[in-house]
């Protein structure tokens, strides 16, 4: 069967759906878009949002979710607590609301299961690699993106799938110890295959410092990455 198959349920999909769901001991806010092209008979590939620590709401990372949409997969994107339309709690676990934000994300149709990217961004890097089992628990992704990596040659290991790393040189970490020869000893380790990418004239979001926006040459790697692991014409 062939990804480009129309699904026969095509004109039931909402391009955008936004919902409320359950983190831990708080209300969470998130979002789900479908590319306008039709469904893959298996469904789309999704790319999940993994975010830095910060104030930033889901609208933060609407750049990353247009180059996936180009490259047709489904995005989810959600509030962390106390960001966007997300409640915010004292109480219980930022790590345990990220993966009921991923479980709710892989509830949603038109989704591909097996081809699901989790996109991991600074503080974001972080969660992932100390909690890496809880996810995969749920469903072991297909890639991982670690844009502004925070994890080293050894906390690296934790992430068990194909790793693309991408890092800035206005990085507060150094690009050589979390990008370089933390994309060696993954490779060293493990035959799911890294990649590397030094961002230049950007600061640590990947954000160009010459005009406030996603670099451009950080997009372009992300979507060729995309493209190159879910190609939308093949068979998955």
């Amino acid at each position: 069967m062939t990804a480009n198959r129309v699904s026969e349920n095509q004109e039931s999909i909402e391009r955008v759906r936004e919902f409320i769901f359950a983190g831990d001991d708080v209300r969470l806010s998130g979002q789900i878009d479908y590319p306008v092209s039709a469904s893959p008979h298996n469904g789309f590939p999704l790319l999940f949002i993994l975010h830095h620590a910060g104030s930033e709401d889901r609208e933060w990372y609407l750049p990353y979710a247009q180059i996936a949409l180009q490259c047709g997969y489904a995005v989810f994107r959600w509030d962390k607590r106390g960001t966007g339309h997300s409640g915010a709690s004292g109480r219980g676990s930022t790590t345990q609301d990220a993966v009921n934000a991923y479980e709710i994300a892989l509830e949603q149709p038109f989704i591909n299961h097996h081809r699901t990217i989790i996109l991991a961004q600074g503080a974001g890097t972080a969660l992932l690699g100390s909690a890496y089992g809880l996810f995969a628990r749920i469903q072991n992704p297909y890639g991982v993106i670690l844009a502004s990596n925070m994890l080293d040659e050894e906390a690296v290991l934790a992430i068990d799938t194909r790793v693309e790393i991408v890092m800035s040189d206005g990085d507060w970490n150094p690009w050589q110890k979390y990008g370089e020869a933390a994309c060696e000893s993954h490779n060293r380790s493990y035959r799911h295959g890294a990649s590397f990418y030094f961002i230049p004239n950007a600061d640590r979001k990947l954000i160009d410092l010459r005009d406030n926006t996603l670099h451009a040459e950080a997009a372009g790697v992300i979507k060729y990455w995309l493209q190159t692991l879910c190609p939308i014409s093949t068979s998955i």
